[in-house]
């Protein structure tokens, strides 16, 4: 595996050289995956939970947006911690929170008490998560900083494809509440890895001293004037959004209009997340020789035209023509994942000393878009391929408007060139 210079316990602006291992590359993955465990493990135990808890459908449902906005929340407030302290210290204390969480969430009494507990699951998983790309950007930009969040999305992915297959088998074998306590030994693992393996000691053979006030970066205020971070951001959102407004109906569509058998839905949601590493690797594959922005237009005009015909040929997808509607989503899956470790880039680009805000506020602002965008179809009417594809395709075709002025707006300013010189 390619090494690169290691983030530290400093911001970037003030820290030393390191190396990027494996170890690293394994350890930052597995924190960046519980993400997905955190939302899909226990999505098959609703019924369950409703039962055992003796509440409604919709009181269950809320701890899944719960954990949405403790996630969105979560980034906003770690990020510009970490900018301020270092990333490793917050990085301990939202695996600690999400430890506690985890195991109140595995004793609630009541579904107030689980929702509760979700947001705080919400607000460490978040908080962990984002810091990963921050450390990333501290030691990686360009051609070198896709490559290694694709290389990240091999860990990551692989848990995007395994929960929801793992939380229906565990579920078979023990209490819901054994999927939180599982969750909960993921926290205690993922916490002495982090201080293990990303300790500033060890990365650096010597201590990281907390930067003095003088190297504090202001916070949000410079991302909010930054017109090319606030494309990516937004274009980024609403990439996101098309993706949720899938996701969040897709067991409504197979299961309830094509009637698919629940295995085969499983094989659907594992050949997604399959997908989206392919195309994270693709995209590895590519930036040495094509400068990121340009990986994010191309990317985006991909996501466009998986999601227009996905929305034409999903009318003519019954009667054993699935794969009418099926093909062009994993199409679309493909480019989501091409085009993320690029946006990424982009958005982080020009705020090495601020990366911590950058990537919370752009990670903040998907979250809200995608707890936006969940409920979408289901306002519009049923689950159906015309219905799904069309949010899909009108979130897309904002999208696109939006990357592509990003684009342009690299280009008038240099970036894209020096992106590409930079990449040969």
């Amino acid at each position: 595996m390619e090494r690169h210079p290691v983030p530290t316990d400093r911001p970037a602006a003030v820290a030393a050289p390191v190396r990027l291992t494996a170890l690293t590359f394994l350890v930052l993955g597995l924190v960046q995956a519980i993400w997905p465990l955190t939302m899909d493990l226990y999505l098959p135990a609703f019924p369950t939970i409703v039962a055992d808890l003796d509440t409604s459908a919709s009181a269950i449902q809320a701890t899944l947006t719960a954990a949405f906005v403790g996630m969105a929340l979560g980034q906003l407030l770690t990020g510009p911690w970490s900018d301020r302290v270092g990333r490793f210290r917050p990085m301990l204390v939202a695996l600690a929170v999400y430890l506690a969480a985890s195991v109140a969430c595995a004793v609630a009494p009541t579904a107030g008490v689980l929702i509760g507990a979700r947001f705080a699951q919400g607000l460490g998983a978040a908080s962990a998560a984002v810091l990963t790309i921050a450390m990333v950007r501290d030691a990686t930009e360009g051609p070198r900083m896709v490559r290694a969040l694709a290389h990240l999305q091999l860990v990551n992915g692989t848990f995007v494809v395994l929960a929801p297959s793992l939380g229906a088998w565990l579920l078979a074998v023990m209490p819901w509440r054994g999927m939180f306590w599982i969750l909960a030994g993921v926290g205690v693992g993922l916490l002495a890895l982090t201080a293990w393996a990303l300790s500033p000691r060890r990365l650096r053979g010597a201590a990281a001293a907390a930067p003095g006030p003088a190297d504090r970066p202001r916070l949000y205020a410079p991302l909010l004037a930054d017109r090319r971070y606030l494309l990516a951001v937004a274009g980024g959102a609403l990439v996101f959004a098309a993706m949720m407004s899938y996701m969040a109906s897709s067991a409504f569509l197979f299961l309830e209009h094509f009637g698919l058998s629940e295995a085969t839905y499983a094989v659907i949601f594992g050949g997604h997340g399959l997908f989206m590493i392919a195309g994270a690797q693709v995209s590895a594959r590519v930036a040495g020789r094509v400068a990121p922005v340009r990986v994010v237009v191309i990317g985006a005009s991909a996501l466009l035209g998986a999601a227009a015909v996905a929305t034409a040929l999903g009318p003519f997808a019954g009667d054993g023509r699935v794969w009418l509607f099926i093909v062009p989503l994993f199409v679309f899956t493909t480019a989501f994942g091409f085009v993320n470790p690029a946006l990424q880039e982009v958005a982080l680009h020009d705020h090495r000393d601020r990366a911590g805000s950058a990537a919370s506020l752009m990670g903040a602002t998907r979250m809200v878009a995608g707890s936006a965008a969940a409920p979408l179809v289901g306002a519009v009417g049923a689950a159906t391929p015309t219905v799904v594809g069309g949010a899909m395709l009108v979130c897309c075709a904002l999208a696109a408007v939006v990357l592509i002025a990003l684009g342009r707006t690299a280009r008038a300013t240099g970036t894209g060139a020096a992106a590409a010189s930079a990449a040969s």
